[in-house]
């Protein structure tokens, strides 16, 4: 989902042709870009490694993202990308005079390592002071797969309800299927557990439930990619299931034409008593922003919501809103993935003004976000940020060893420091809560390593679902309860059963045998002595 290799390579040819000299003049090409073979005489002096790698590092550094080391990716691989980002290049009618190509290559390929190393993960030595029990999941009505990209505890009676009300409602789950392009709400609690069909999108990547309207019926925000293959067509939309008295829900769409949406939340961000949508459009190459939804409506059965553009990089994926600098104004945190791979800052200035402060900015592009969560990891207070990233979906499917669980330390005024949890290959999402009923929050991790591009992966006995429980400020033991099946892009905790025990919930989004949309894991408490 985060494809960014070929647009790095298209920046060293970029900055190579346009930092001929040491003043960084940019020559004006002659002739049509024909990318040169290998087999043909080339005229020009071949650049020095040290001069392409000066280049490089400059180029990146202060024009592009962080510099690309060689050894992100093994030897075998360079060619390829390389040849491929010439082929983008060649389409993407730049008038610029490229370097040979073979120098390129040969750059990488001198540095990149034979292999990548091999991820070691360090298991705890205790059992888990819960025990956790899995428990049975019935298919969602209608039949069929479903694939779920994302699954959240919620609380969501039906009908016209009063905070109270909403309070003392049953813990439900509610679910997005990429596949089959359903919403559905799981019914984990009641005495026959169920499936409910709320509403019908495309491809839903996240929903979220809110009163947007005001009228005491909640309500469910979509983000719909509009296209589960990636794509450039602004096929990405909005689209609002507004919730009615008699418990169903009447889809409206907001917004359309725009890249994949990947998350939408809701906030007052201009009006105490209007709520603004932030809308997280992940796109792909050419198409992707972070949009403000200026609520505009004086008549709810024609909702009216003006985008203005806050940020104009492809590959957002979440945008949690939180009052980072307790000014009394919601702000938002997003995270880019692509080339960024970094984590901003969005905080109001009011009338829906936004400056941007950039809190974390990964080690390279190929880092391979994949998610954010916001909660006060080591206890003091203050919001922290969990990460992710363990992004599998760009060709080559390697194993890499840089994905890992980490999270930023918020220690005040708008700083933030990274630190590590630990590595896992393929993490797609994690959520921290007291699991082992601590002081502390544990976080439960899931990881993505599909079967058809990972075809070793249970022969590796690759860590698919991991507790890793916190027995001091950041200190964390590493216990592992599924591994192999690692096909879940989004998990959550929940007391499903109101025992005041957190349970466990992994959304099953590609298992090639196991149709159950949900894994749950029942929290029984304390184990026996032996």
């Amino acid at each position: 989902m985060h494809p960014y290799l070929f647009r790095l390579l298209v920046m060293i040819v970029v900055l190579i042709s346009s930092l001929g000299g040491c003043q960084g003049q940019r020559e004006p090409t002659t002739a049509p870009f024909a990318p040169p073979m290998s087999s043909e005489p080339e005229t020009t002096n071949s650049a020095t490694p040290a001069d392409l790698e000066q280049r490089i590092r400059y180029f990146c550094g202060t024009v592009c993202h962080a510099y690309p080391p060689p050894d992100t990716f093994p030897q075998e691989h360079w060619r390829m990308e390389v040849e491929r980002a010439y082929g983008f290049f060649e389409r993407s009618g730049l008038a610029l005079t490229p370097p040979r190509m073979s120098d390129v290559i040969r750059y990488y390929e001198e540095r990149a390592p034979l292999s990548l190393p091999v991820i070691t993960p360090v298991y705890a030595k205790h059992r888990l002071p819960m025990q956790w029990e899995p428990v049975s999941c019935p298919l969602p009505p209608g039949g069929g797969r479903a694939m779920i990209s994302h699954v959240q505890p919620v609380k969501l009676p039906p009908g016209r309800v009063t905070p109270e009300q909403i309070a003392a409602a049953p813990t439900d789950l509610l679910a997005c299927d990429m596949q089959g392009g359903r919403i559905l709400l799981y019914h984990a609690a009641a005495t026959q557990p169920s499936w409910q069909v709320l509403g019908t999108v495309r491809n839903p990547a996240r929903a979220c439930v809110v009163d947007l309207d005001g009228d005491n019926i909640l309500d469910v925000l979509v983000a719909d990619l509009g296209s589960f293959p990636p794509t450039n067509q602004r096929c990405g939309r909005v689209v609002w299931l507004r919730g009615q008295a008699d418990g169903t829900y009447q889809p409206h769409v907001l917004l359309e034409n725009v890249g994949r949406v990947a998350d939408v939340r809701a906030a007052p961000f201009r009006q105490a008593n209007r709520l603004d949508l932030v809308v997280a459009v992940f796109g792909l190459h050419e198409v992707g922003e972070v949009l403000l939804l200026e609520n505009q409506t004086t008549d709810w059965n024609k909702p009216h919501f003006v985008p203005r553009q806050l940020d104009g990089r492809t590959g957002a994926i979440h945008v949690p809103v939180i009052d980072l600098n307790e000014d009394g104004r919601p702000d938002f945190i997003a995270l880019f993935a692509q080339e960024h791979e970094t984590i901003v800052a969005f905080l109001n200035e009011g009338q829906g003004r936004f400056r941007k402060k950039t809190l974390y900015s990964a080690p390279h592009p190929g880092w391979g976000s994949s998610g954010i969560e916001l909660t006060d990891i080591n206890g003091d207070g203050r919001p922290d940020i969990l990460y992710t990233n363990g992004d599998i979906l760009d060709e080559p499917y390697l194993w890499k060893p840089y994905h890992g669980l980490g999270w930023l330390e918020n220690l005040g005024d708008l700083r933030f420091e990274y630190h590590r949890i630990g590595d896992m290959y393929g993490i797609h999402h994690a959520v921290a809560a007291p699991l082992c009923g601590g002081p502390l929050p544990d976080i439960l991790a899931v990881s993505f390593l599909p079967a058809d591009k990972f075809r070793d992966r249970e022969a590796r006995q690759a860590d698919a679902v991991v507790l890793f429980r916190q027995v001091a400020p950041g200190q964390f033991e590493r216990h592992t309860l599924l591994q192999a099946n690692c096909d879940a892009v989004s998990c959550c905790v929940a007391d499903l059963y109101g025992l005041g025990r957190y349970d466990l919930i992994v959304g099953n989004y590609s298992h090639p045998k196991d149709n159950r949309p949900l894994w749950i894991w029942h929290n029984r408490g304390t184990p026996p002595h032996k």
